[in-house]
């Protein structure tokens, strides 16, 4: 678990990883300094609860990759490759107790690449939470499709060999995304990913419109590097989707303003995002039914519910335009520069970075 600052239930999401129902693991805790906020959190937990197999340390600094990327190579060196297979979490994700048996059990298949869950937004009152929480449940369509989904960084675990095989040292030594770097290598290796919706984890998230259209752009610029051919597909896919809904107002108008004859071709025009609400419940529905231990949190403002599914279209189009004119990325306090790369290029080697510290 790579941490930076207090997270919102820090303390509690790691004592869920150590309550794990599953008999031989040891949990590495990695922060940037020792002055971080949450190296005293895991320190306290440490230290309080001495039988338990939790290490506290910092990072080792590489100047090429990000900070959880060097959190991550941090944690392998100090374990020494001793474990047989790792697994990752996130700082801001609450787990059920079965969550780690149930993410490693199906790596005794050597074939399987890696294991993975997703995040599930938990939102707040605020409406821009809702739009975040819809936004992030829209990319689990992809995940269900075994030839196109994707290792996630904050719930995932691959076998040790695994990560020894591709040769994990030189694929994350100047990369920002773990995940994405980490995906290309699997493919390259002929390796195939296996989702676990009952291993998705838990975020109650409290974003503003701000911190959504920051966080939003950032994940499909780096989409844009490393899965462009994705990113391509977004951009025609949305747009049209976007014109088909405008196309639909303007016939309403018509229908207003010229001929009830109008009503009907607008009616048929909004049929994709009354499908896109529809979807959006039925989608809600499934993960409360995989992730039972979090069900009583999965009530919802249907209105708000409705609404963000009917915006997140056009946040998408939004970030992906504006991913189109920078190459720049903020996280976590620190800005990276990508550098272009050709999109056509073997997917083994990530593209370069630099980064500076926020001032």
């Amino acid at each position: 678990m790579a941490c930076k600052g207090a997270e919102n239930g820090l303390e509690r999401n790691i004592e869920a990883v150590l309550n794990q129902k599953y008999e031989k693991f040891h949990m590495i805790i990695v922060t940037d300094t020792t002055d971080d906020t949450a190296y005293s959190i895991a320190n306290s937990i440490s230290t309080r609860k001495s039988k338990t197999k939790l290490q506290v340390c910092t990072s080792s600094k590489n100047p090429r990759a990000s900070g959880k990327v060097s959190a991550l190579l941090t944690a392998l060196e100090i374990d020494d490759w001793k474990s047989e297979a790792y697994v990752i979490v996130d700082s801001d994700s609450r787990i059920s107790a079965d969550w780690l048996a149930s993410l490693v059990n199906p790596l005794e298949d050597n074939s399987t690449g890696a294991t993975t869950g997703f995040r599930w937004y938990f939102p707040c009152q605020d409406f821009w939470s809702h739009v975040e929480a819809a936004w992030n449940a829209a990319g689990t369509n992809l995940l269900f499709d075994y030839h196109y989904n994707f290792p996630w960084g904050g719930a995932m675990a691959i076998r040790a060999d695994t990560l020894r095989e591709i040769d994990i040292r030189s694929v994350w030594e100047n990369a920002i995304s773990d995940d994405l770097s980490l995906n290309s290598a699997l493919r390259e290796h002929g390796y195939g990913v296996m989702f676990l919706p009952q291993c998705c984890v838990a975020t109650y998230n409290q974003s503003n419109r701000k911190e959504l259209m920051a966080w939003a752009t950032r994940q499909i610029t780096l989409t844009k590097v490393y899965l462009h051919k994705f990113w391509r597909y977004g951009l025609v896919a949305y747009a049209f989707f976007n014109f088909i809904t405008l196309l639909g107002f303007v016939c309403l108008l018509a229908g207003i303003f010229v001929s009830a004859a109008w009503y009907l071709p607008a009616l048929l025009l909004f049929i994709p995002s009354l499908v896109g609400v529809y979807r959006s419940r039925q989608r809600r529905y499934t993960f409360k039914r995989a992730m039972h231990e979090f069900a009583e949190d999965f009530r919802c403002n249907s209105l708000f519910d409705a609404l963000a599914s009917l915006i997140v279209s056009w946040i998408m189009t939004y970030c992906i335009i504006k991913s189109a004119l920078t190459n720049e990325i903020e996280w976590r306090g620190r800005k990276y520069q990508l550098a272009k790369r050709t999109h056509n290029a073997a997917p083994r080697r990530v593209p370069e970075t630099t980064l500076h510290e926020e001032t």
